[in-house]
């Protein structure tokens, strides 16, 4: 099938078609890979323009289900090294079925290595959650949990944080973007790192694109880095 043939219900009805690109995680000291992160490369539709469109017919729990079945797959395929970063949505529940599929496909080698990283700007549902924790729970798996684009959502940053209780936080690319020449960004994230520390939760950037701002970065000796001017995604 052509693009000019492929749909949006054509992918979630055949979603061994879609591919994932893979962003390398450094670790801030020595520059070490910590893990990828999956990236849904949905051709020929951008990301943005798939979710929405799978959005508006109520389906969103099926780029959850593909997102975990083959970003899963795709990563022990590669042989990538490392923890693997997915993305989640709050609102969506993790079906216990769904988490079987993954755990009999990744065994005991992906038991601890998944990252799942909650969308902040979409807002925070306690029952979906609690039905994620649930499912994990289940089949013995103790993944870790970020929070991805820290800071730039509806909710209040402490509450997000008092809700998930995180083990991992990304600082958002509009906090980054610029900060070793904006000392209101700097102070910004000073303040993010001295609340994120307090709660001994791992510290990320992301979006990092240049020199000067991993310099401000290794400066303030935080864990992990993402970013283009690190590492570029790759479909593998």
């Amino acid at each position: 099938m052509n693009n000019k043939e492929v749909t949006v219900e054509y992918l979630l009805d055949n979603p061994q078609e879609i591919k994932f690109a893979y962003q390398p995680i450094f670790r801030i000291s020595d520059n070490s890979i910590y893990g990828y992160e999956a990236l849904m490369r949905p051709q020929p539709f951008t990301p943005v323009e798939f979710i929405k469109a799978v959005a508006g017919m109520d389906r969103l729990f099926q780029i959850e289900e593909i997102t975990n079945y083959y970003g899963t797959k795709h990563f022990m395929e590669a042989g990538l090294e490392g923890k693997l970063f997915m993305n989640s949505f709050p609102s969506v529940c993790m079906r216990i079925e769904q988490t079987k599929q993954v755990a009999a496909l990744g065994g005991e080698k992906m038991m601890n290595r998944l990252v799942y990283e909650m969308l902040e700007y979409t807002k925070l549902e306690k029952y979906a959650w609690e039905m994620k924790k649930v499912a994990f729970n289940i089949e013995g798996a103790t993944p870790l949990v970020a929070i991805d684009d820290f800071g730039t959502g509806t909710n209040i940053d402490k509450e997000c944080l008092d809700f998930y209780r995180p083990d991992l936080v990304k600082i958002d690319r509009k906090f980054v973007s610029g900060v070793d020449k904006d000392f209101n960004k700097q102070h910004i994230v000073k303040e993010i790192i001295e609340e994120l520390r307090a709660r001994d939760i791992i510290i990320l950037a992301e979006g990092i694109e240049t020199q000067g701002e991993l310099n401000f970065f290794k400066s303030m000796k935080i864990d992990l880095a993402q970013g283009y001017f690190l590492g570029e995604p790759k479909i593998y």
